[in-house]
């Protein structure tokens, strides 16, 4: 692990939020609280307005929210009636936040997490009677919120296992988007590059529609052989058509069963999810351990972060063509922020 001159990350784990700092032998990293409290899936959330305001949610607690940088958190559950938090999202040009929980539904704060509402004409699509989960109980999660800077009210998500849904509204009504798209929804992303296209991640591969949701095709050109969708589907608005996502040649249920594991990649597309290619420039040969956890630093389109379920943290230098590890020891690593550098 070499020098990284990079950025400070806030790394969610299955036992606690972490504080990781560069330095001149990869990162350092520190907890900052919530052991015992769930775990984490959605990445904090660095307020539009003001960086040293944070906002993070636990699968057994809900949302809390930091005015110091995560020195310390108050607890900002008003309104929230589910407090497993898989999702977070925020307007950057009116600060909205967007939340998904499980049982999945929406809740949204208009005033920084202080009051929440929520969206229950979600919970009321007759579609909901085929939304189901992985495991036992078989209760969905709205995994993945996606804004877009191009269409103000425009919402959308995906539903581990549920399909995708959507709002054209700000939240005020939605709809269940299912046509050609995989039933195991795992992310959802909207591009600067074509406004009405939205790619989904699945347990599947990629879909992509070019209608804002209303009809989805495969999109998998690139992916033979790797077609499971590991880590959130994750853009940059500085370049238009790039998405990135870890994939894997198999389901969670083989990647501890197989002496392989997940045989993992990253798979990145440079033209709005029609193709992609897959790299493991750099990770072990087969990767067994699985990224779950991904970002990208807002000030450097070139820098991307992965935390794998191993415990490890990954860095790329090149616009995830290749990646080197800068950090390890941690719990399994299941969300990643880049705050600065």
């Amino acid at each position: 692990m070499g020098a990284t001159n990079g950025h400070t990350l806030y790394l969610g784990t299955n036992d606690g939020l972490y504080l990781a700092e560069p330095g001149a032998r990869g990162y350092a990293a520190r907890l900052v609280g919530f052991e015992g409290q769930g775990g984490f899936r959605a990445p904090v959330v660095v307020d539009c307005d003001e960086p040293e305001t944070l906002f993070t949610g636990t699968t057994t607690s809900g949302m809390f929210r930091s005015r110091d940088a995560g020195r310390t958190w108050d607890e900002i559950n008003a309104g929230i009636v589910h407090k497993a938090i898989w999702s977070i999202a925020q307007d950057p040009r009116t600060g909205t936040l967007f939340v998904g929980t499980s049982p999945t539904n929406v809740f949204v704060s208009t005033d920084r997490g202080e009051r929440w509402t929520a969206c229950e004409g979600l919970e009321q699509l007759p579609t909901t009677k085929g939304w189901t989960g992985p495991v036992p109980p078989h209760v969905s999660r709205l995994k993945s919120i996606a804004l877009t800077a191009e269409d103000p009210l425009a919402v959308y998500g995906a539903i581990e296992e549920g399909w995708a849904i959507r709002s054209l509204d700000g939240g005020k009504t939605w709809e269940q988007i299912d046509n050609g798209v995989d039933h195991d929804g795992h992310g959802v992303a909207v591009t600067s590059a074509e406004p009405d296209v939205v790619v989904a991640s699945t347990g599947k591969g990629m879909f992509r529609s070019e209608d804002r949701g209303a009809h989805f095709a495969p999109a998998n050109e690139g992916l033979e052989g790797r077609r499971y969708t590991s880590s959130p589907l994750v853009g940059h608005p500085d370049r238009p058509g790039l998405l990135l996502s870890a994939v894997t040649a198999a389901g969670p249920g083989s990647w501890r069963r197989r002496p392989e594991g997940g045989d993992s990649a990253f798979a990145r597309s440079e033209d709005g999810g029609r193709t992609w290619t897959t790299s493991t420039e750099g990770l072990p040969q087969p990767c067994v351990t699985v990224p779950r956890g991904l970002a990208v630093a807002a000030d450097d389109p070139d820098r991307w972060f992965a935390g794998m379920m191993d415990g490890t943290v990954w860095m790329s230098r090149d616009g995830a063509r290749s990646f080197e590890k800068v950090l390890e020891g941690l719990p399994t690593v299941m969300s990643v922020t880049v705050a600065q550098a």
